[in-house]
């Protein structure tokens, strides 16, 4: 019996039906079917209650993999314990396994083109187009957040401001098998200027698709770099700023 369980806050009733359904009731160390006997452990067992009772310090586990998990006496060292990385990085590996059918295949792009008519005149920069496409019909609605970085000479100023909230991850995006997306945004004078005396810009985009159980998942950022001579965008085979959560 886990007598300090009543000393942590317990998780709120919507997460564990998120985390039950994320992980479709799989232990999420040995992956073994629970149905009913399975536990939604505290990964960190100290701090403040928002950070036990919070989403991300859930792990559902079987008996077995549970009694492990707390049997480990750092005192008495046998062996290699299980550390709060690994625990969490092996628990979102079954997630993803159990939720990665929810997600459709989009494509996103930064460009100047209008609407993807090439036969149109291009967008005045420092206005800048970015389109949003879910591909697939046979996937289900997902919501989407959006969060743009612009870069002068690869300096990384953090998201852009974007009081909309469409660019800095505040805003969901609903986006519908098939639909596309036609959004824009104006680029702020300090980048516009920088192209003026030949500085190099980038926009650097990270989108997140959050499924229909509610679970994120992150895609990897995309970079586009600025052709002011075409007024036109090439995408960049990497990430030039370093992403936090």
């Amino acid at each position: 019996m886990d007598t300090n369980k009543s000393k942590r806050p317990p998780f709120k009733a919507k997460d564990v039906i998120k985390i039950l359904l994320w992980c479709e009731r799989h232990c999420c160390l040995c992956e073994i079917t629970c149905d009913t006997n399975i536990i939604i452990h505290h990964i960190e067992q100290e701090g403040s209650k928002e950070k036990l009772s919070n989403i991300d310090n859930a792990l559902p586990l079987c008996y077995d993999c549970h009694g492990r998990v707390k049997s480990y006496n750092p005192k008495h060292a046998v062996g290699t314990s299980y550390k709060i990385r690994e625990l969490k990085t092996r628990r979102d590996q079954i997630y993803e396994k159990y939720t990665r059918h929810l997600v459709p295949i989009v494509h996103l792009e930064i460009t100047q083109v209008l609407r993807m008519n090439y036969s149109l005149p291009l967008r005045p920069f420092p206005d800048v187009g970015f389109n949003l496409i879910h591909r697939d019909p046979r996937f289900l609605p997902v919501t989407v957040t959006v969060e743009v970085k612009c870069l002068l000479d690869r300096i990384d100023d953090g998201l852009m401001d974007d009081p909309s909230g469409y660019y800095n991850g505040v805003t969901e995006w609903n986006l519908n098998p098939t639909s596309i997306v036609f959004g824009h945004f104006t680029i702020p004078r300090k980048y516009s200027d920088g192209v003026k005396a030949s500085r190099d810009l980038k926009i650097e985009v990270r989108v997140t698709l959050i499924d229909q159980y509610g679970r994120p998942h992150r895609l990897l950022p995309q970079c586009w770099t600025y052709v002011p001579q075409d007024n036109s965008w090439f995408l960049e085979p990497r990430s030039f700023t370093n992403w936090t959560e």
